[in-house]
């Protein structure tokens, strides 16, 4: 409990598990709802495994997801001033993505009336998934140091915006299309090219950045614009995560190793369903924070 600081932090970036127990992380989980019948608490009610796995045999279902709600982050706040925490650092996905954001404040601005000698600081990250991840590894490090205020964690956390990069890949332009992340002319394009985009957030939204034919050439590719960005493997943070296919993200490793020379650990993962909904089984990214 350095300097009575704790990361909370929703669960667009699916920290691993190793990573929430070392540094005391609590997790606030997203809801999904499939055929508009059942309303899951994402990765509590149904694994994301299993959700990928429903899509994959039924193409036609679209999974819809929302963000925690006020109250969600709130019992969260709550937990850790009963753990003994007064200085919180709260972390979401981009806002441009999702209303984790507004929701979070909502809830801060509540917390705040009933405990006011606690202090809370929330951070948008203007990111998801394995970048997310990837920033939030960082400052849970920098918490553990114990050098930094909450108030200087904060603007740490600002600078690491520019610093952080999500990369990802999709098989289909399906679910992106669906979900409004694409125009249909462009789902139109992709489906009829069979081509394998890449992308990357970039300050909250998704942008374009090259077009793969096949599905090796888009994870050698995705693999090359890190090792090109990395300029110093031993200061990065570097994450992976895949919706399904296990041997691809192997393969992402694998290869990141063997170009940075990269002796230390490469967090994997499943990919978070409540982003993988938007994207679909297939999807697979890689996210690093440089110095």
């Amino acid at each position: 409990m350095k300097n009575n600081i704790c990361l909370v932090a929703d669960s667009g970036g699916y920290l691993p598990k190793e990573i929430l127990t070392k540094y005391d992380i609590s997790i606030v989980p997203f809801y999904i709802t499939l055929d508009g019948k059942k309303y899951l608490v994402q990765g509590k009610d149904i694994t994301d495994e299993e959700l990928y796995k429903k899509m994959h045999s039924d193409p036609n279902l679209l999974p819809k997801t929302s963000a925690p709600n006020p109250e969600d982050w709130y019992n969260v706040l709550s937990e850790k001033v009963k753990k003994g925490y007064n200085n919180i650092l709260i972390t979401t996905m981009s806002s441009d993505l999702s209303a984790s954001f507004n929701n979070a404040n909502l809830a801060k601005d509540l917390f705040l009336k009933d405990y006011p000698n606690c202090n809370v600081k929330l951070f948008d990250t203007r990111t998801c998934t394995c970048g997310q991840s990837a920033m939030e590894i960082k400052l849970a490090q920098l918490i553990e140091k114990g050098k930094h205020t909450l108030e200087q964690l904060y603007d740490t956390a600002k600078d690491l915006i520019s610093k952080t990069h999500t990369l990802f890949s999709v098989k289909t332009l399906k679910y992106m299309e669906a979900g409004g992340r694409i125009g249909e002319a462009a789902k139109f394009l992709g489906i009829l090219l069979k081509i394998n985009p890449i992308s990357e957030f970039v300050n909250g939204v998704v942008k374009p950045i090259k077009i793969s034919r096949t599905r090796k050439k888009a994870l050698d590719s995705m693999v090359d614009i890190a090792v090109e960005r990395i300029k110093d493997p031993t200061k990065t943070i570097i994450c992976t995560r895949s919706a399904l296919f296990e041997e691809d993200q192997e393969y992402l490793i694998t290869k990141l190793k063997e170009k940075l020379n990269y002796k230390g650990k490469i967090y994997s993962g499943v990919l978070e369903s409540v982003i993988g909904a938007h994207s679909g089984p297939g999807a697979i990214g890689i996210g690093f924070v440089t110095e």
